[in-house]
């Protein structure tokens, strides 16, 4: 009983993890100024109301805030980006932007943090001299020197097939593509801290993380089940693995061997268009099947 208690609780803050007092019923005067108003902050000096004397709370959010623990720290934000992904997601493209740190930011942010824990892995200098041996060296060389901005470039290619395969979903039905952008910047940042892990665990099996994370914050985001969750999302792997190293294969092909291959690398990409378009014409099938029955009612 107690887990299930638990598991409410935590599923409620998932939901909703932030609470705001409406102070517009009762005039307060303001510690600060002097003024007197009806509302959260002081119109005159901005100050908070409901201000009072110092006491243990005062303690403990003074140092929640020197720990980057208030609303909109990077480190609150990331706790929420590991433990409710989809409904941060959710509520920021909604237009709750103070329930999150500047996600753009936050990404190079935890960039950095990528390559400091790259300088400090074991397997830093084997990592190197294995990238720089591959075939495809040069995207290597950028992606190992610009982690933030590469994890952005890979999730950005999940850009397309999101926007064309969860257009109907119960939730943000028809989001937009600036919306699009945001919710692969947020999945990019968590894939970032993912790989983060995987450097300092000097294991691999970590990564298997990441699409996890992408089926739970896609289904908390969307709406759609499980199921309706998890096939859309391997065609959006498939489509955006495909592309991916199509992508590389055309540049080291048009580096090495000129213009002959290009022919070939679309259309090897025809299997990602061709998933795509399946996937569209199923969804298609469902969301017809769904309006009939609401129409037969």
């Amino acid at each position: 009983m107690k887990i299930k208690k638990l598991y409410r609780r935590f599923r409620a803050w998932q939901i909703n993890p932030f609470h705001y007092q409406d102070h517009s019923d009762h005039t307060e005067r303001c510690a600060n100024c002097g003024t007197e108003f009806q509302a959260n902050f002081c119109p005159v000096c901005g100050q908070k109301s409901g201000v009072g004397p110092i006491n243990w709370r005062s303690v403990r959010q003074g140092l929640m805030v020197i720990w980057g623990m208030d609303s909109r720290s990077l480190t609150y934000t990331l706790l929420q980006l590991v433990l409710r992904p989809g409904y941060l997601i959710s509520d920021y493209i909604s237009g709750k932007r103070l329930v999150s740190f500047p996600p753009v930011k936050m990404l190079l942010l935890v960039a950095i943090g990528m390559l400091i824990a790259d300088a400090i892995s074991p397997h830093h200098d084997m990592a190197k001299t294995e990238a720089i041996k591959s075939s495809y060296d040069i995207f290597a060389k950028w992606a190992d020197s610009n982690p933030g901005w590469s994890m952005m470039a890979i999730s950005s290619v999940f850009l397309l097939p999101t926007w064309l395969l969860y257009r109907n979903a119960p939730k943000h039905r028809k989001h937009t593509l600036p919306e699009g952008f945001f919710i692969q910047v947020f999945m990019a940042t968590l894939f970032t801290i993912i790989g983060i892990l995987s450097m300092l665990c000097h294991s691999l099996y970590v990564l298997l993380l990441w699409g996890f994370y992408y089926l739970i914050a896609y289904r908390q985001l969307f709406g759609y089940s499980w199921w309706g969750t998890f096939w859309r999302l391997c065609i959006c792997i498939w489509a955006a693995t495909t592309t991916i190293l199509d992508l590389v294969e055309f540049g080291n092909h048009l580096l090495h061997f000129g213009t002959g291959p290009i022919i070939q690398i679309l259309y090897a990409n025809g299997t990602a268009i061709f998933l795509v378009l399946t996937g569209l014409l199923i969804d298609s099938r469902i969301i017809q099947r769904l309006y009939k029955r609401i129409f037969r009612r």
